[in-house]
Order: structure tokens, then sequence, then C-alpha cells
């Protein structure tokens, strides 16, 4: 996203056009989007980066703004971009500069059918152990592996990588005195060595096993 004002000093704001209060209308009004699509499906829309390019004295030209939007259900997309394209052309508009919206990257959510988890299962409980695989809820994490998870078949795995135990629900929860459980992107994030072995075995049974028909998705998938 890009917003555009007219550069000017800014000791005489009023001879060019600020774009920062569009900017901060528009990052208002992201936090507000979720009002407009269906709250039992979840949506995100966040701005990671913001970059002007300017001087502290001067009233920039233009302000990009870097972010990603992820939504649960993927006929929802389309709609949240339209209500994204909409908010920060009328945001700007109202401060006197314009806005234009790009999407550089479209990347279906990843789903994992039932006939694929099934027939992946009975590896992963012989890898690690049954009482270690675990059945994860919905997320809004994205990967362009759902490009071949949805052309070709196949599973997204979560692999723990952290002091961590399972809870009585099968949830990881911090393991006593260790460094707790922290996600992916953060600077405290930490994986223990030791775990990426399983890994590697995971990915070399599930090969063998699929190579050899005893994991192939039954009915369909």
């Amino acid at each position: 996203m890009v917003v555009t004002g007219e550069q000017t000093h800014g000791s005489t704001p009023w001879e060019g056009i600020d774009p920062m209060p569009a900017v901060g209308a528009v990052l208002t009004g992201i936090g507000r989007l979720y009002r407009q699509v269906s709250a039992f499906d979840p949506v995100t829309v966040s701005i990671g980066h913001i970059e002007d390019v300017g001087r502290f004295s001067i009233v920039g030209q233009t302000v990009t703004l870097w972010g990603t939007v992820r939504c649960a259900v993927e006929s929802d997309m389309a709609r949240v971009q339209r209500r994204l394209a909409t908010l920060a052309e009328h945001s700007a508009a109202a401060y006197g500069a314009t806005a234009t919206v790009e999407y550089l990257q479209s990347v279906p959510p990843v789903h994992n059918s039932g006939p694929w988890v099934q027939a992946g299962l009975p590896t992963f409980r012989r890898v690690v152990g049954e009482e270690r695989v675990v059945e994860t809820g919905g997320t809004l994490g994205y990967d362009d592996v759902s490009e071949f998870v949805s052309r070709f078949g196949g599973l997204y795995v979560m692999l723990g990588v952290q002091d961590a135990t399972l809870d009585a629900a099968g949830r990881p929860v911090p393991a006593p005195g260790g460094r707790g459980l922290v996600t992916n992107h953060n600077p405290r994030f930490y994986a223990d060595d030791d775990t990426l072995v399983t890994g590697v075995r995971l990915h070399a049974h599930v090969a063998y096993d699929h190579l050899t028909g005893a994991l192939v998705p039954r009915g369909g998938g």
C-alpha cells in the first residue's frame, strides 16, 4: 500500500499534503475491518513495516505500508481485500492524499484433508509414539506449501522443538524449569537441535511409506 501526498518543508505544511495523517487513519481503520466480515471465520490484517523516505524536518511525498492479510476461509479473501482498498483510498482522500493498494502474492490457506490425516497418523505414531501425536486447531499461519497440498495432496505437520509438555487436552504447555514457549518470528525464539533429528526421521518414514503404498489416502482427499 502506498499513500501519496505532496512534499514540503516541515515549517510550511500548508504548502503540501502530509500523507502521515492518512496513514494513521488507515492503521486505525484496519483494526475495525473484522467488524465487516463474519465473526465465525477468523480474519487478520497486519501491517509489519512502514517506510517513509525522508527527513525529520520534511513532510514526505509517499509512505509505503507492507503487511499481510490472512483468512481462515479462502472465499473471504476477496471481500477483505476490497474492504482494505476502500478503507485506504477513502481515508487518504479525506486528508487530500491518494492511496493505492497492491496484493503481491496470493497464497491459499493450508487445509489438511481427512483422508490424508488418517493415512499419515500410523506413520507419525510409529516414529514418535502415539502419545506424542496430537491434532492442533486451525490457525492463521500461512505457507505456500498450500499450493502443493491443494493440487497434489499432502499434510502440513508441526514439529515441537521447544521445552514443552502436553496437558490433559493434548495442548503444548511450557515444561517446568524450561525456556518457555515462544512463537516464530519472535526474537526469543529457539529450537532444540536434538528435536531436528525427529523431523528428519518423520520425513524419511513418510516418504518411504508413501512410495511403498502404505501411506495413501483412501476415499479421496
